[in-house]
């Protein structure tokens, strides 16, 4: 039995890249794995190598609890520090998603998404990624057959739409181009809005304005409709700003249409054009068709790289 301690900050998108990561190993090898959340503190305002010293300093004081450990597995930059302090502690391996921000050379493994701008960035142990490792969740019985009353047919599109951010902004143009460009499609489908958390209320009450009447909007509420979507569509239509919902779809194989939006940072414009001339999305202008890719899972590309480790 391998042991694999987990270390994330509280955002949700790093525990479940930990968790995916967990899972596809899980399938491979027995083990049992204990998850710490590093909370975010005044500490945590500083530069990565700042917070390293600090916890060496702290760690002096500290009686050591030794606890068998075969690997750490981290994600999140405030996590990377701790991970590099432990591994030391424990005599184990460690594995970081995302940039460290510190010592590169001192992590086993380094798994970084292949859009982001790393200068210079020539290591053994980096392992690159097509967007994000992805955690599968399992949906309710009582969800599913909720949502096959709310949605009669058999056949679905789904619109997943994202919102304003640190690495995008939506205006009012991007989101009437888009509900226009769906209204135009001739289906006997079902089409599905479904929002993110980043959502604004100005952008969900455009959507309801415009909509066809016939056409659902799901908001995340009581009950989170996304893996049930995820499963169910046939096609999918996804605003360009999410790199995590563009990963989650092209894990089904299904088609994936990428909807421009004006104010995007340059580095997420490159994971949708990498995945364009890969053939595995296509950016959407109104119409959608049928087309075949081999579903990116990342994580089992990436277990088989690190298989040496535990």
């Amino acid at each position: 039995m391998k042991e694999v301690l987990v270390i994330t900050d509280d955002k949700k998108s790093s525990i479940n890249q930990c968790l995916a990561l967990i899972n596809s190993l899980k399938k491979k090898k027995k083990l049992r794995f204990e998850h710490k959340i590093v909370n975010r503190k005044l500490i945590h305002e500083f530069p990565n190598i700042i917070i390293y010293y600090l916890l060496v300093v702290k760690s002096f004081f500290k009686k050591k609890e030794i606890k068998k450990t075969d690997c750490i597995i981290s994600c999140g930059r405030i996590s990377a520090p701790y991970s590099l302090i432990l591994k030391k502690e424990l005599k184990c391996k460690n594995i970081h998603i995302l940039d460290p921000y510190l010592y590169k050379k001192r992590f086993d493994k380094i798994i970084l998404p292949s859009h982001d701008n790393y200068k210079n960035l020539v290591l053994k142990n980096v392992i690159q990624i097509t967007g994000t490792l992805v955690k599968k969740e399992k949906i309710l019985k009582s969800s599913i057959d909720k949502f096959n009353k709310l949605i009669s047919r058999k056949k679905i599109i789904t619109c997943f739409v994202g919102g304003d951010g640190r690495s995008s902004r939506f205006n009012k143009s991007d989101i009437i181009n888009l509900i226009n460009g769906i209204n135009d499609i001739k289906s006997n489908y079902d089409f599905v809005y479904c929002l993110s958390r980043r959502t604004t209320s100005n952008i969900k009450e455009l959507i309801l304005e415009k909509k066809k009447k016939n056409h659902f909007l799901f908001e995340y509420k009581e009950i989170n409709p996304y893996w049930y979507l995820i499963e169910r569509s046939s096609f999918f239509i996804v605003s360009q700003d999410s790199v995590s919902m563009i990963s989650d779809s092209i894990s089904t194989g299904k088609p994936v249409f990428i909807f421009k939006i004006k104010f995007l940072k340059e580095k997420i414009k490159k994971f949708s054009n990498i995945l364009f001339k890969k053939g595995i999305v296509k950016f959407f202008d109104g119409k959608i068709s049928y087309y075949k890719y081999k579903p990116v899972n990342e994580s089992l590309r990436v277990i088989k790289m690190i298989d040496n480790l535990f």
